[in-house]
């Protein structure tokens, strides 16, 4: 459920309003997608009674269902302009976003995380800055050693990172079109990446969304029929 590049295929379908059965793999488990596709990757498409080999890859999933005739008008979700200034904007939050977020994470009640083993396995694989992800992954810290830093990252951090967050979602107000469409000429790939990945700033308590930034939120939304957190925020 937290994953954006899941997210970016379900706002895709809702906005085309193709009906689908989403399926929740626990974030420990390998030997579905590996059985799937040949490693633990998400999202991957599987087609009922269909010869089509299981997709994985979220925008090549879009662009599936977005150019098949067989779900409705094709090119409705128009190409990426290729504007730098969304992605640099996510880039220089990246910092501030897995301290908020991937703490925050381990508190909700997600499907992927509903047992304790998802969790673990959460926690073992994704860093907390400073710490890359290789030497998270590689090093001699221990499990407690990690979920201690989880938690104070959640107790005590939060207030050093807020601002920077609030601050940085105040600069994305002008850069945002429309609530309809983040670029001028119409949704578009630029808004399945953003509104993906804002998403999971809405689980956090504290944060600032300026008008402009949460009518775009709540308007993709209901079009792509996928809900946001703001009644979960920690």
């Amino acid at each position: 459920d937290h994953c954006p590049f899941c997210v970016r295929v379900r706002l895709a379908l809702g906005y085309k309003n193709v009906k689908h059965e989403v399926v929740f793999m626990g974030n420990d488990d390998v030997a579905t997608p590996t059985a799937l596709i040949g490693k633990k990757i998400a999202p991957i498409l599987v087609m009922p009674n269909d010869d089509m080999a299981p997709m994985p890859e979220s925008l090549d999933i879009c662009k599936f269902f977005d150019e098949n005739e067989r779900f409705g008008p094709t090119n409705v979700i128009k190409p990426a302009t290729g504007r730098t200034d969304f992605k640099t904007w996510q880039k220089g939050l990246q910092t501030t976003l897995r301290m908020l977020t991937r703490p925050r994470y381990m508190q909700t009640a997600l499907p992927e995380f509903m047992q304790q083993d998802g969790k673990d396995a959460f926690v073992k694989n994704h860093q907390l800055p400073p710490y890359e992800k290789k030497e998270w992954k590689e090093g001699d810290m221990t499990m407690d050693a990690k979920w201690a830093l989880y938690t104070d990252a959640l107790e005590t951090k939060t207030g050093e990172h807020l601002p920077d967050l609030n601050a940085a979602l105040k600069e994305l107000e002008p850069m945002i079109y429309s609530k309809e469409f983040c670029s001028e000429g119409g949704f578009s790939y630029d808004d399945i990446d953003l509104w993906s990945r804002l998403r999971s700033i809405s689980l956090v308590k504290g944060a600032e969304f300026p008008k402009g930034v949460k009518d775009y939120m709540d308007y993709h939304e209901k079009a792509g029929d996928v809900p946001l957190y703001w009644n979960m925020q920690i």
